[in-house]
């Protein structure tokens, strides 16, 4: 099969959406822990249950019970959720979980609940879940029949506050992405950047840079940050 260059941008923008979900491994300790289950907590239908572990051995499980809701009643986002058990798995001491009661696969289960509403009271996101969050907001549509007015073709974290995304049109067909520049701190204002983007308010934001991955950038770093 030959694929022409609209058909490979698809792709391109397939493999960027899935790559975020790559760039938030979870921390515990000095090493990476991965996702082995998610699951409802038995005796709280409103927390979810995630189980880390190293990949290598499964007597390395530790579950976390997060809450699915803020102290309020409303729902957290995942990502929220995601960023705050990645800091709760790397800060939790190791004596605690020797402590901790287990379930009935043998696993420790720890509450996380206060930490995670502390961390939706006051968001910290590490660079990692701040890049994902960023780039989030123009990843692909979850309903093909409803494409979005913008595509993330690629991503690159520029420093360890600011991120580079790399994004086109359903009219660009064959021409190269455009990208636009954004801060980390902050990342929830990024969805303040879409109606700028989209009513091709961008040209005051050229930014007088060389990059080979797109035709020209943007910067948007001081206006979202000001905003």
């Amino acid at each position: 099969m030959t694929w022409d260059e609209t058909g490979l941008s698809g792709l391109q923008a397939q493999l960027a959406h899935e790559m975020l979900s790559r760039v938030t491994a979870f921390a515990f300790g000095p090493d990476v822990r991965l996702a082995r289950g998610v699951m409802t907590s038995p005796d709280r239908p409103d927390a979810g249950r995630v189980v880390l572990w190293d990949g290598r051995r499964l007597d390395s499980s530790v579950a976390f019970d997060v809450p699915l809701t803020d102290t309020q009643g409303g729902n957290i986002p995942a990502g929220d959720i995601a960023a705050a058990l990645r800091g709760v798995a790397a800060d939790w001491p190791e004596r605690e979980t020797e402590k901790a009661p287990r379930d009935a696969f043998g696993i420790p289960v720890i509450d996380a609940s206060a930490l995670v509403h502390a961390f939706v009271a006051e968001p910290r996101f590490k660079v990692p879940d701040a890049l994902r969050a960023a780039a989030a907001a123009f990843s692909l549509s979850p309903e093909p029949e409803n494409p979005p007015e913008l595509r993330l073709r690629g991503f690159l974290l520029l420093d360890r506050t600011r991120c580079r995304l790399y994004l086109d049109t359903p009219e660009s067909q064959n021409a190269p992405p455009f990208g636009i520049d954004l801060p980390l701190q902050g990342v929830t204002a990024v969805h303040a950047a879409l109606p700028v983007l989209l009513l091709g308010e961008l040209e005051r934001m050229r930014k007088d840079v060389h990059d080979p991955y797109c035709h020209t950038v943007y910067d948007l770093v001081d206006w979202l940050s000001d905003s």
